[in-house]
């Protein structure tokens, strides 16, 4: 494995070339793989950063500029992965938005060993690593995601997998100058992995971890948030570990939110189907996606097949814990779950890229990357990246 990692990922005279991911099953996608670079990091983000109008890419020191993807050295990130993809580069997130309000998107980082969060500033055509900004220190930073926290459509805010509960948003001061403000929902210790979603159907997102969910209140700066139970993300079903993202979708089309996730560094994607409430708790009964790989570490909901329903995006974590993980050494892979909603939902398994070197980190940016009105997906690791799955469909 670690000889076509050599091959395939790191050759700079392949980093531009396309290939063709092995044949989908029935009814699947094709997509073509483009390695865009190969960086050895664990987190990355789609956007438009120069504002010309065209996404692209920043993946761990880099920012890869559509449409040529020539890659422009932005920060200097601490940390060592070696060619056998053990060790650790500082950078678990890659998140896109615009903290200063000068037009530009900056990148909101966080990492592990670090013990913080951070914002980088982007210094547009200039050259130079974008400056940085503390946002907190306070312990491990599992990863982070930008949510729909607040309700309004547009996903601005930061949700970093940390073991206690908060949230931070970008706002304005009386002074005029912007800045993050961070607020805590629940000091609780919990097992790493977050999500937002409305579990209650009261219009309002409540926040997720693998041990709770926590109601969204009327205020959703001011207010309590109501803790319930919940146990998600563990082979031994009602009992919760270490999750990726937690995310929420009405999977059997009942009208109640259901929730989809994985356990990190073992076997298993599962779906929780909400039941009617018993005591004024909703209840949940598990359903197995798929146990057959470990460590999908990263997972995301998109029509990928334009059917209107939501399909699952998830791939392979590589060396998440430099080799002591179950199934580490099995093959690396990046899968799409299509979807049937109903009484009785079927999840068809297509494979992306199988046993080619590529797998996915922390997180999937899934976005028209190309602008050709299809949802392409982008991913990363510690197997050199990023790589981007062109979507043929249109």
């Amino acid at each position: 494995m670690f000889r076509l990692l050599s091959v395939v990922i790191l050759a700079p005279a392949l980093l531009l070339t396309p290939q063709a991911a092995p044949a989908a099953e029935p009814g699947g996608i094709e997509f073509v793989t483009h390695h865009i670079g190969r960086f050895r990091g664990e987190a990355c983000g789609v956007g438009d950063f120069n504002r010309d109008g065209k996404l692209d890419i920043v993946a761990g020191e880099f920012l890869y500029l559509a449409p040529e993807w020539t890659p422009k050295k932005i920060r200097t990130i601490q940390g060592d992965i070696n060619n056998e993809g053990k060790g650790y580069n500082w950078d678990f997130m890659n998140a896109p938005l615009d903290v200063d309000g000068d037009g530009l998107l900056d990148v909101v980082s966080c990492s592990w060993h670090g013990m913080q969060i951070e914002w980088y500033r982007n210094l547009g055509s200039a050259s130079g690593d974008w400056p940085a900004t503390l946002i907190e220190k306070n312990g491990n930073f599992e990863c982070g995601d930008l949510w729909d926290i607040d309700g309004d459509g547009k996903r601005l805010e930061i949700l970093p997998a940390v073991t206690g509960t908060w949230w931070c948003e970008v706002v304005t001061a009386a002074d005029g100058k912007r800045g993050i403000a961070r607020h805590l929902v629940s000091e609780k210790q919990l097992d790493y992995g977050s999500g937002c979603g409305d579990i209650n159907g009261d219009g309002r997102p409540d926040l997720l971890r693998p041990g709770a969910w926590f109601e969204g209140p009327a205020d959703l700066r001011g207010g309590a948030w109501k803790e319930h139970p919940l146990a998600v993300g563990n082979r031994e079903e009602g009992k919760s570990s270490h999750t990726p993202q937690i995310v929420t979708y009405d999977v059997n089309a009942d009208g109640r939110n259901d929730i989809i996730t994985s356990v990190a560094h073992d076997y298993g994607i599962w779906w929780y189907e909400q039941l009617p409430a018993a005591g004024g708790e909703p209840q949940w009964k598990r359903h197995t996606i798929d146990e057959s790989w470990s460590q999908a570490h990263s997972i995301a909901l998109a029509d990928l097949d334009a059917d209107g329903d939501l399909d699952l995006v998830t791939g392979k974590r590589f060396m998440a814990h430099n080799g002591n993980d179950p199934g580490e050494f099995e093959p690396l892979g990046v899968y799409w779950y299509e979807l049937t909603r109903g009484a009785s939902p079927v999840w068809t398994k297509h494979a992306i890229s199988y046993n080619e070197g590529i797998g996915s980190g922390m997180n999937i940016p899934v976005e028209d990357l190309d602008a050709d009105g299809d949802l392409d997906i982008v991913v990363t690791g510690k197997w050199g990246g990023p790589v981007w799955f062109e979507n043929m469909s249109k």
